[in-house]
């Protein structure tokens, strides 16, 4: 492929990020398609003239980069004071002499938009914007433009915003907001002016929230200080992007037809400029934790604010063929139902020999109807055999809210049951002790007392991206729509349950007593007490007897 530089308004060049043209893809290709109308796109915006506050200019190659990217949707994500904030600002403004455009920007609340105000008149005053606060907090330039400040804080806060259009649409600190909140405005990226270029552009430091979902769409799961090679090339345009979550369905950024939207990740680095005082840095470096790293180097390894973040991939993911189970080992299935919003998951997990719990097989899908995600659920996890023998399911642990009747007396367990009966299983509740869960696996993850396979990868992806709550100390962030959060809820209610549940299931019991005895070289006595607990378990099972009862004299 031959790179072509991103050039700014005199096409002056630019380190670090390439755009491909046409020539680039197989004639006639989607990529080619996409490629071209960009071009055209931008040549029809050649003509008009971009505005920037007067003496202003760009004081880094990224910065540059940012203004001049073509993409569609834009992540300009990296470390503290790497001009983020004033890049999106001036990019808002950049068709301002457009009395036709309409821009928004957000932040998770408005006590955030402190920075943001003070920032803005120093920008969009000695343009000749006037500014009036609330409840409209809007700037307005002379041709009639206008420039609007927004919260969004909750997925219901969107419909505040889903009527007008807009043709530019920033978020900054996006990390914060959840993909369901920008997907959805998204929707309202239009105008019926041709001469205005619409996009969309999200600015942010790693960690928050919304950072496992950046990580993945933009960066394409690796970080680009430690895993460059990995990471999205900077200012590379990519059109087969996903949206990772909500609804759970991946759904591409591209349809069939070549159709859709570009994106482009830009990272920003302290060290693109000197701006700033010198014992910045070193301010930065004392931070807490991965918080230190993620602010000074724009480091997505570890994301500040996750829960588990003792996550160490090498030593608590496993191969599945290093698991080591037999089929006679202890397993339970742990399943999280759910069909709109929420997603439909379900773990096998099995306690080996060596006293480890390993999560080994996995099913997660979205909007399957109760019946046909326990046949799956059947298909995938409980019929296969391992040595010709079925697996020896003790327990199959359900979400409690699943017994709620749900109108008809039917419950969503009722429905699961009646699949899983042909196999001598059934559902039990599950605990939903939710900071008791996370703690309990956090912990057993840390004493490699619980590894999963490499059989399980949403849930290998689930657990490092897991968040605090700030309002519940303790406990995980719940993210509704995001199917990574009904993964990791559908292992803790396994997990949890099958640790902490009393009494153990019987067999289990059994088999415990009779390896500790096996141990110690006493198979003799192994036997003995094997065959009397069969005798015990026969006789708490026998029938009955009512009345007089007189044993028959033998002759």
């Amino acid at each position: 492929m031959n790179p072509k530089l991103l050039s700014l308004k005199k096409h002056g060049k630019i380190e670090g990020a390439t755009v491909l043209g046409p020539a680039d893809f197989p004639l006639g290709s989607l990529q080619s398609r996409a490629a071209a109308r960009i071009l055209l796109r931008e040549s029809v915006r050649e003509a008009a003239v971009d505005v920037y506050p007067p003496g202003w200019s760009p004081k880094t190659a990224a910065q540059k980069a940012a203004l001049d990217s073509p993409a569609d949707i834009l992540f300009f994500g990296g470390a503290a004071g790497s001009l983020k904030t004033e890049t999106m600002l001036v990019d808002a403004a950049r068709e301002s002499g457009n009395p036709n455009l309409r821009a928004i920007i957000f932040r998770q609340q408005f006590t955030q938009m402190t920075d943001i105000v003070d920032k803005t008149h120093k920008l969009y005053k000695p343009m000749g914007a006037t500014y009036v606060g609330q409840p409209s907090w809007t700037w307005t330039f002379p041709s009639g433009a206008k420039i609007r400040l927004a919260y969004i804080s909750s997925d219901k806060d969107i419909w505040e915003y889903l009527g007008p259009r807009y043709s530019f649409i920033g978020f900054d600190e996006s990390t914060f907001h959840a993909e369901y909140q920008v997907r959805n405005m998204l929707g309202r990226l239009s105008s019926t002016d041709s001469g205005l270029r619409l996009r969309m552009r999200l600015a942010s430091n790693p960690g928050s929230a919304g950072a496992a979902w950046h990580k993945r769409m933009f960066l394409r799961g690796a970080c680009p200080v430690h895993h460059p090679k990995n990471c999205a090339e900077p200012g590379k345009l990519y059109w087969d992007a996903h949206w990772p979550s909500w609804p759970s369905d991946e759904y591409p950024l591209q349809d069939p037809d070549g159709n859709g939207f570009s994106i482009a990740f830009i990272p920003g680095r302290l060290s693109d400029h000197n701006l700033l005082d010198d014992k910045y840095v070193y301010r930065l470096r004392m931070m807490s934790g991965s918080l230190s790293a993620a602010m000074e180097q724009g480091c997505w390894c570890e994301l500040q604010g996750a829960y588990f973040a003792n996550w160490n991939a090498s030593r608590m993911v496993i191969p599945y063929a290093m698991v080591g189970a037999e089929w006679w080992d202890a397993y339970f299935l742990s399943l999280d139902y759910g069909f709109g919003k929420s997603s439909a998951s379900a773990h096998l997990h099995v306690r080996t020999q060596d006293g480890k719990i390993k999560t080994v097989g996995e099913f997660v899908a979205p909007h399957l109807p109760a019946y046909e995600f326990a046949g799956e659920v059947v298909r995938r996890l409980v019929a296969p055999t391992t040595q010709g023998q079925r697996r020896k399911i003790l327990a199959v642990y359900l979400d409690p809210s699943n017994f709620k009747n749900i109108g008809d007396g039917h419950t969503i367990a009722d429905q699961i049951n009646e699949v899983l009966e042909p196999y001598d299983l059934g559902v039990i509740p599950a605990s939903n002790d939710r900071i008791g869960g996370w703690q309990l696996m956090y912990q057993m993850l840390q004493k490699g007392e619980w590894q999963i396979a490499d059989t399980c990868p949403k849930l290998i992806e689930s657990i490092p991206s897991r968040m605090h709550d700030e309002k519940r100390p303790g406990d995980v962030l719940k993210v509704p729509g995001d199917p990574l959060d009904d993964v990791a809820d559908d292992a803790r209610y396994g997990i949890y349950t099958f640790v902490t549940s009393s009494p153990k299931p019987r067999e289990l019991v059994m088999r415990e007593q009779l390896k500790a005895l096996a141990e110690q070289g006493d198979l003799t006595s192994a036997l003995i007490r094997h065959q009397q607990m069969l005798e015990e378990e026969t006789a708490k099972y026998a029938p009955a007897r009512l009345g007089r009862y007189r044993p028959t004299r033998r002759r």
